[in-house]
């Protein structure tokens, strides 16, 4: 058990620490800054139009011709007073907390670390830890998705970009941390009533 939370963990505070770092790059992604409005460079995501199709052509030098399909591609979209708005408000929370949270969680788990190595697993401080993880991961979780949202929401949907033989990606719930969360939050109440039993097995002695 012990060994599957410690891999657990630290798949856990490197996906936080990636959330984190796409959350603040997201917030400052302005290519370039003007009275009339920002650049903002929004991540997109591309898909053939048929499906298992390669839509475009690479003309190499000796005439040859592979067929290719782009996955990814990085738009300059400008921005508007209430995408400044919802943007500046998000990044102005989730910084200061999800650097909270990460820290807090990181050393919580260096000290559950710790006290796993000292044979002291079943205890109250190992559960608040557990926990303290679950929430770091709620929380960037929710940032990422709220980042993606605003991005595409109010400045991608209805903006009539297209490109030929593709179609754009819509909104795609990432739930990949929450489930992580839900992992967590699941093996902190394992060890809560592993706390119980134990102490419940001290008063019978």
């Amino acid at each position: 058990m012990s060994i599957l939370i410690l891999l657990l963990s630290m798949v856990v505070l490197g996906d936080g620490f990636q959330g984190f770092k796409d959350g603040w790059n997201s917030a400052g992604r302005d290519l370039d800054k003007k009275p009339e409005g920002k650049i903002h460079r929004v991540e997109v995501a591309l898909n053939p139009a048929v499906a298992y199709s390669l839509p475009d052509t690479l003309q190499l030098a000796d005439n040859r011709k592979i067929p290719y399909q782009i996955g990814n591609i990085a738009l300059g979209m400008k921005t508007d007073k209430v995408y400044e708005l919802f943007s500046g408000i998000i990044g102005f929370v989730s910084a200061p907390v999800s650097l909270f949270l990460i820290v807090w969680a990181g050393l919580s788990f260096f000290r559950f670390i710790r006290d796993v190595q000292r044979q002291q697993i079943f205890i109250c401080p190992n559960v608040k830890r557990l926990r303290v993880i679950c929430w770091m991961l709620l929380f960037v979780g929710i940032m990422r998705n709220m980042f993606t949202g605003v991005d595409y929401f109010l400045l991608l949907k209805d903006s009539s970009v297209s490109f030929p033989g593709y179609q754009i990606a819509g909104f795609e719930f990432e739930y990949s941390t929450f489930f992580l969360a839900l992992l967590f939050g699941l093996f902190a109440e394992i060890f809560a009533l592993g706390v119980k039993l134990k102490e419940e097995q001290d008063l019978t002695v």
